[in-house]
């Protein structure tokens, strides 16, 4: 069975939306709804390949009666100790999806990986503007590692978002972002060991750890009614470092990763 990358997560265009927007079509300052939802989009088979795969994925913000901010987005869920708005933290979980039965020929005689769960934890602000042009800013730190499950070491992201409305119904938005991981990282999802060489006929390679990727992304939310939000998203990632080095990226895939997709989901108090 092909399995989805845990970057399939930005087709979820609404979900990740509406944890920045607001219910009030303008008033960024008023408390985020309540939301659960889902997306479909196309991305690619696994990181650094070509090939692509159409995926489902869910979504759903709450905030509950102690006033804790639980957000899950696909592949990705965190849960907030802190405000709202302003600082935030708590722990945060990943699933990482593998790398087995993949289309590529070549790439399917390197080693599989498997799925493994991530666990770590957040830290963040979020700023929210109230005047005449309204906007909110959010930028967060985040570290996970799966214990040695599937690889050794772990991963930091740092990502940051924007939105601002362009009209009473219509928001538009975008982030950029970086990762860094261990050198075990890289060696499990882009290494070429010699047993791998010896069956593909890929050069032996062995990634050291560093900057992994780069992204972007731009995306737009509508509110259809004060239930109901559609939206859509573009998102890109260029892998980096040692990772792009890869005989797997270099001979076989693309360091440029382009997923978009469409998402709805229903907001409640």
């Amino acid at each position: 069975m092909k399995t989805m990358r845990g970057e399939i997560l930005g087709a979820v265009a609404l979900c990740a939306a509406i944890r920045s927007v607001e219910a009030s079509p303008i008033d960024l300052s008023n408390a985020l709804p309540n939301f659960i939802g889902g997306g479909i989009g196309s991305t690619t088979e696994y990181a650094g390949g070509k090939d692509r795969i159409v995926g489902v994925v869910p979504g759903m913000r709450y905030v509950t009666s102690g006033g804790h901010l639980l957000e899950w987005y696909g592949t990705y869920a965190q849960y907030n100790f802190g405000d709202l708005a302003g600082f935030q933290w708590g722990p945060a979980l990943a699933l990482r999806l593998g790398r087995r039965n993949v289309d590529d020929p070549v790439v399917s005689q390197v080693h599989s990986v498997d799925t493994t769960l991530e666990g770590g934890g957040f830290v963040g602000y979020e700023y929210s503007h109230v005047g005449d042009i309204p906007y909110r800013l959010r930028g967060e730190v985040t570290v996970v590692t799966n214990a040695d499950a599937v690889y050794s070491g772990a991963r930091i992201s740092l990502n940051t978002s924007a939105w601002f409305p362009i009209h009473q119904r219509m928001f538009v938005g975008g982030g950029l972002g970086a990762t860094w991981v261990s050198a075990g990282f890289n060696e499990t999802y882009y290494g070429v060991t010699a047993e791998d060489a010896a069956r593909s006929g890929l050069p032996v390679y062995t990634p050291g750890g560093g900057l992994n990727q780069v992204t972007g992304w731009l995306a737009a939310i509508y509110q259809i009614n004060p239930s109901w939000y559609a939206g859509a998203m573009i998102y890109y990632q260029r892998i980096s470092g040692d990772a792009a080095g890869s005989p797997i990226v270099t001979q076989r895939g693309t360091r440029n990763q382009l997923t978009y997709g469409v998402g709805i989901a229903y907001a409640f108090r």
